[in-house]
């Protein structure tokens, strides 16, 4: 049970208690401060030592006939004695005065109006309730005649519930022992160790690129965000993920298409941004600053593919393990591009070039700004040239340039529909 009490001496102690409080705080006391006692004895005890006295007696103890059937505690039915007692207590409320009867109804005022302001005690020890019963007179004077004192202005109050603790058998001696027989084994009630998780990638990392209008400071030119994050040759991307520190991650692969190729040589252990032990959920790789066609598959890259979109994911070398996939997308890179408002000047003949890396013919796209130059042999108005070679651009611009003069538009360069982060800005003379 919640609670429960060991002898009953412990309920009366406290109701005494609590109605000699209230008697003490009534306001005829805090006037006159008269002689009183609050009284555990049975009436005709409780007078024979006082002048004042309000008496209560415990009566009679019935079982609590609702909690007759405790809950069965555990999974198993219980011993008799192993289950709290509930009793219903029977409390007579008496009072007595030598010499006045207003000071006997007082007191009994005053207990009456405690326990009906008060019909709950809650404690973290005990919990009951105090309600006075309904006794007609004929009941009344029948209890005082087995008494067998004269009659007294009195109520009986119902204390309910209340659990009586069973008492704890004496423990039964036992003879020393002599020989102690020790067996040692595994402990089958430990759980059973959890497997390692399985590794998983959440998602990429990407830096977003801003470049200052050189013409307005002020101005912001942000790109919208790819479909896929995007990635290029030379830098470093940070993958997050969970086990990433088991077997089954200890390799690093890049697919496209069907076709898959190891790059565990690009990953950076002991870097996490976390500080997880062991990177468990950070993946870092750093990209060659390089460009070229994948080899093979299955043979490990040691430069960055030519731009496009693959899928990363971890796995087990030694077996076909591999975690869920994230998609990327390898883009091109402006090469030579300085910090702050890179302005790309034009050579002999107002000839533009720009180095690039990442170039593949027939599927390089340049544009100023939205307007898309045309793709040709030779630099003229309007065309470039795209060398995958050298790596280089080399444009003109149209005439007239289709910009407003004194205008600066940004350099864009796509390859197999992937863009270059921002870099260069065309001043339009």
């Amino acid at each position: 049970m919640a609670w429960s009490v060991s002898d009953l001496t412990a309920i009366t102690d406290l109701l005494t208690t609590q109605l000699t409080d209230a008697v003490k705080a009534s306001p005829k006391w805090q006037a006159q401060h008269f002689p009183f006692e609050v009284s555990g004895l049975m009436p005709a005890v409780s007078r024979q030592d006082a002048t004042s006295v309000l008496s209560l007696y415990l009566l009679h103890v019935a079982r609590d006939p609702y909690w007759r059937n405790t809950p069965v505690q555990g999974s198993r039915a219980q011993l008799n004695p192993s289950q709290p007692l509930s009793l219903d207590l029977s409390y007579l409320l008496t009072t007595y005065s030598e010499k006045s009867w207003e000071l006997e109804q007082y007191l009994m005022s005053v207990a009456l109006s405690y326990f009906h302001a008060n019909p709950i005690y809650s404690s973290a020890t005990a919990e009951f309730t105090v309600t006075v019963e309904a006794d007609s007179i004929e009941e009344m004077s029948r209890l005082w005649q087995a008494i067998t004192v004269p009659i007294r202005l009195s109520a009986v109050f119902r204390v309910a519930v209340v659990f009586l603790a069973p008492e704890t058998p004496p423990v039964v001696d036992m003879r020393t022992p002599s020989v102690a027989t020790v067996s040692v084994g595994a402990d089958l009630n430990l759980p059973a160790p959890l497997p390692p998780p399985e590794p998983r990638l959440f998602e990429l990392a990407i830096q977003v690129a801003y470049r200052v209008n050189p013409g307005d400071p002020t101005q912001l030119t942000v790109l919208p965000a790819p479909p896929q994050p995007v990635l290029i040759g030379g830098e470093r991307a940070r993958a997050q993920g969970s086990g990433l520190n088991t077997a089954d991650a200890g390799a690093v692969f890049l697919s496209s298409g069907g076709s898959e190729w190891p790059i565990s040589a690009w990953r950076v252990s002991g870097t996490s941004a976390s500080g997880t032990a062991g990177d468990a959920d950070e993946l870092v790789l750093d990209l060659p600053p390089a460009y070229g066609n994948p080899p093979a598959p299955g043979t490990a890259l040691t430069a960055t593919p030519l731009p496009g979109i693959y899928q990363l994911a971890v796995g087990n070398a030694g077996s076909a393990f591999r975690s869920n996939s994230l998609p990327v997308a390898i883009a091109p890179r402006m090469d030579g591009v300085g910090t702050g408002q890179p302005v790309l000047s034009p050579g002999a003949g107002g000839v533009y070039t720009m180095n690039a890396s990442g170039l593949v013919a027939g599927q390089t796209s340049v544009l100023l700004d939205n307007t898309a130059l045309a793709i040709g042999g030779a630099v003229g108005p309007g065309v470039a040239v795209v060398d995958p070679v050298a790596g280089t651009v080399s444009w003109m611009l149209s005439t007239p340039p289709g910009f407003p003069s004194g205008s600066y538009v940004r350099v864009r360069l796509i390859v197999n529909n992937v863009e270059a982060p921002p870099g260069w800005w065309v001043h339009i003379p």
